[in-house]
């Protein structure tokens, strides 16, 4: 086995450090959006405390409470955009419907053509029936091949079906250790890329042609069918994906909007009186980072959504047969 194509059980344990994935995947994004939010505060909290900025003079809070709100008007103008992207996919006509619903069916009936089961109708089940069909594929192309291969093409065939297996294996667990939701699902496969794989797979067959036999030759094509399968549930969970978590973004970006709008506006408000001095050093020094805090929270949350977003469609951006880099990561 060559370096370049070192396999799935290698490549599977080039991952992120934990800290890393949760917070580009797996950490609640509420939980992020807080948590910059907070560093905002906190970061002009103490400037004010240490006497930097000792907020003497309020019209400097002018320019920067105007901005906040500017900002946050912009981020509402996003939403708009971001539910007309939507609306634009949704909005079909029934030619198109019909037939975006055919060839889910026939994927759909392919799979269970293949399974003799009846598919599930949640992401996590159908994926489950799909690793499941191909680890069998894998297990006959290793049955086949062994006793009629000679020793070096057998070892190269058995070698790519452990790794196969293995990776099956890991996926199966993740998919019964996590949730049903559409981003659980297609996070068990977020680390998967089945190029090396199949071009192994055709490596051999073109370079041992004369070898194969029938049997394995119909392995082989079996196998290299339930890998592209694979890459395609996952390809159209992860379209499901961006549009459900589009749309879940527009709305809290929405909720949080405008109280923001509303907080600062007010806090413009109370700077506007005709004697800001009423106002004592340390109120000023508390309630300011608080304004700042919710300001920014809008931004804080379409920069948690958006980093796990560009995050997944990175590592999901190649197709079968082709990979990149980052999906090997």
């Amino acid at each position: 086995m060559d370096d370049s194509s070192s396999g799935i059980a290698e490549r599977s344990r080039i991952t992120t450090g934990a800290g890393e994935r949760w917070l580009f995947l797996e950490g609640n994004r509420f939980a992020i959006a807080a948590a910059v939010a907070a560093a905002f505060g906190t970061f002009f909290l103490a400037l004010t405390m240490a006497n930097v900025a000792p907020l003497t003079d309020p019209q400097p809070l002018f320019y920067a409470f105007s901005a906040l709100i500017s900002g946050n008007l912009t981020l509402i103008t996003v939403v708009a955009s971001i539910n007309q992207l939507l609306l634009s996919r949704e909005l079909q006509s029934p030619g198109e419907l019909q037939s975006e619903i055919e060839a889910t069916v026939e994927f759909r009936r392919d799979v269970e053509a293949v399974t003799n089961r009846a598919a599930p109708a949640e992401p996590s089940g159908f994926l489950r029936l799909v690793v499941e069909s191909a680890r069998q594929d894998a297990q006959r192309l290793g049955g086949t091949a062994a006793g009629t291969l000679p020793a070096e093409v057998y070892d190269e065939v058995e070698d790519i079906v452990a790794e196969l297996t293995d990776e099956f294996d890991r996926i199966d667990e993740l998919i019964q250790e996590s949730d049903t939701g559409i981003f659980n699902t297609l996070s068990t496969m977020l680390g998967t890329n089945f190029a090396y794989e199949i071009r192994r797979l055709e490596e051999v067959r073109q370079a041992h042609d004369a070898s194969l036999t029938e049997e394995t030759n119909a392995a082989i094509d079996d196998i290299l069918d339930r890998l592209r399968e694979l890459d395609i549930a996952r390809q159209y969970f992860k379209s499901v994906y961006l549009q459900v978590e589009l749309s879940r973004l527009s709305r809290y970006l929405f909720y949080a909007g405008l109280p923001a709008v509303g907080v600062v506006i007010a806090t413009l408000f109370v700077l506007s009186v005709s004697d800001p001095t009423r106002f004592g050093q340390s109120v000023r020094v508390v309630l300011f980072p608080i304004v700042v805090t919710v300001g920014t929270l809008p931004l804080s949350l379409l920069f948690s959504y958006i980093l796990r977003l560009m995050t997944v469609t990175e590592r999901t951006a190649a197709i079968t047969p082709f990979t990149t880099p980052e999906q090997e990561d």
